[in-house]
Formats: structure tokens, sequence, C-alpha cells
């Protein structure tokens, strides 16, 4: 699996980026690649390259959010660390997610780091914006 998505994306001249910020007009794209510098990418906080552009420039905007299968219980997954994952479950009912061992890590906010062996499934849901 690549690292863990969870964010939202646009395809600019044929390549993936992550959105910044953004209004009707103008989009704030984010890379980490270097070379984007050749395409009017510019360094940002020496961390991020970041460019602007129209919004009419670009091929698509959406949503992409990382999911995983536990204990046949579908749970967003927020980080990824060797070969656990750090599972969320925000939505059901407390008493299964204090069942599975999760804590609670904010209200009605449950988390667990689970190893990847222990899913049955991990995958991406992609949603039009």
């Amino acid at each position: 699996m690549r690292n863990v998505r969870n964010d939202i994306y646009t395809i600019y001249k044929g390549k993936e980026y992550e959105v910044g910020a953004m209004n009707p007009d103008i989009v704030s794209l984010r890379s980490y690649d270097p070379s984007d510098v050749s395409d009017g990418f510019s360094l940002y906080k020496g961390v991020v390259y970041i460019k602007r552009v129209h919004r009419s420039e670009l091929e698509e905007i959406y949503s992409i959010t990382t999911y995983a299968e536990y204990e046949g219980i579908k749970f967003q997954v927020i980080k990824e660390d060797g070969d656990k994952i750090l599972l969320s479950g925000v939505i059901g009912d407390y008493r299964v997610f204090e069942k599975l061992g999760m804590k609670i890590v904010d209200k009605g906010v449950y988390e667990k780091w689970v190893d990847k062996s222990d899913v049955t499934a991990i995958y991406e849901e992609k949603r039009p914006i």
C-alpha cells in the first residue's frame, strides 16, 4: 500500500497533486517533488512546492479517503507506520469500539493501532467534489 491518503486531490497536466486552498476560481496545488519547479511550482517554507492555478486548468477535483476492514467493520485509516496502521472509528456503537480495544481520543472518536495482517482489506474511496 502506498502512503495513507485522506485529502483533496486534482489532476493538473496529467499528474495528480494534493489541493491546498481553493476558491471558485483559484486552486493551490501541493507537491513534494522538486522536479515540479520546472512547471512553475515554488518551494514554500522549505517543505512543500506550491503553485496556484485557475480551476479551469484542472481535469477534476476529488477527495480520497483510505479505509480498512477490521473485525468486519469499516474504519478510516489515519496513519501507517511499518506493518501497523492507525484506525479511527467515529460513527457507530461506542461499546463495539471499546470491545475492540479502541481508545477514545476525542468526543465520539476512537482509535487503535493494529497490524496490517489483522485487517481483511485496505482500500481508497474516491469522491468527486
